[in-house]
């Protein structure tokens, strides 16, 4: 009989821990569809939603050189005055516990975009801390 209860314990434990792990892929995939979204239709507010305020973007340059830039700068890109028409794919999403890591790619006609976000839990839900970017040219 105990070892049925510990049995017991343990599937529903593994239950509640995996509806877990798949509540929190789904409240990552909405921040990630506003990055998306926002990137695809050049809001800057939509991009807002999905980052933390005092969030970076790294990567290379052209030249090879590491470059950092806060994402306050990154939206200023974004002025709501053009479509972007690219084609996206989720990777993966890794969570564990209150940091989640995704992989996704924005295909354009001549290039993509390689991202890895680096995502933490807060008070105010999932939040992309770290964009971490490659561009491929074809």
């Amino acid at each position: 009989m105990k070892r049925i209860l510990i049995l017991f314990i343990v599937l529903f434990t593994c239950t509640i821990a995996n509806a877990q792990k798949d509540n929190d892929k789904k409240a990552i995939k909405k921040q990630i569809n506003y990055y998306l979204e926002g990137s695809r239709t050049d809001n800057p507010d939509l991009l807002k939603k999905a980052f933390h305020f005092d969030a970076t973007l790294k990567y290379i340059n052209a030249d090879g050189d590491y470059k950092m830039r806060p994402i306050q700068e990154f939206f200023t890109f974004f002025t709501n005055s053009k479509t972007r028409s690219f084609k996206s794919k989720i990777y993966y999403i890794n969570v564990y516990g209150t940091s989640a890591n995704v992989k996704l790619s924005t295909r354009y006609k001549t290039y993509q975009y390689i991202d890895y976000m680096n995502m933490l839990k807060t008070k105010n839900g999932w939040k992309i801390v770290s964009k971490i970017s490659h561009k491929e040219s074809f």
